[in-house]
């Protein structure tokens, strides 16, 4: 009788050790390591926004879909930004009625109609001194929680590796 364990075995080795640098493969897979950054990122923020004294300077996180495609992403931003952003929206909004209604009350007039242009942005959206003391009141509160910054480390690990995984797709 003839021994045929080896040449059984090998095969199964081969199968077990694809298997296991398949699984491997997988777990740094882009989508799951992007899923997983994108939760690592959700936990820092929350942790920050809780530990944050200055309320202006909480990140507000929401889903947006940008003009072209139908995929919606995440987009945060300081709360003094989204507060800016907000009232200059609305200015707009207001400076434009009374346009529309300043061209309806001279459409008559000899000069034609005064039509008023309105300003977007303005305020803290692009205020240096703003961002910079945003940057560095994140850099303080983190500075004072080894949690969180445990957390921002494992965001950008998670990101490099995101990186590497997607390179030169």
């Amino acid at each position: 009788m003839k021994r045929t364990y080896g040449v059984a075995v090998a095969p199964l080795l081969v199968m077990l050790l694809t298997a296991f640098s398949g699984a491997a493969a997988a777990e740094d897979s882009p989508s799951k390591l992007r899923s997983e950054a994108v939760k690592v990122e959700k936990q820092y923020v929350d942790l920050y926004n809780k530990l944050n004294t200055q309320r202006e300077f909480d990140i507000v996180c929401k889903m947006q879909q940008p003009t072209g495609t139908r995929f919606p992403v995440r987009v945060c931003k300081p709360r003094y930004l989204v507060n800016a952003t907000e009232t200059a929206a609305s200015e707009s909004m207001q400076s434009a009625g009374q346009s529309a209604s300043a061209t309806r009350d001279n459409v008559g007039s000899p000069t034609g109609p005064s039509v008023g242009v309105a300003g977007v942005g303005g305020g803290a959206q692009g205020d240096p001194a703003m961002q910079r003391a945003f940057l560095e009141h994140v850099l303080a509160v983190q500075e004072k929680s080894p949690e969180l910054q445990a957390l921002g480390k494992q965001r950008d690990e998670l990101q490099a590796r995101y990186a590497a995984a997607t390179k030169g797709k």
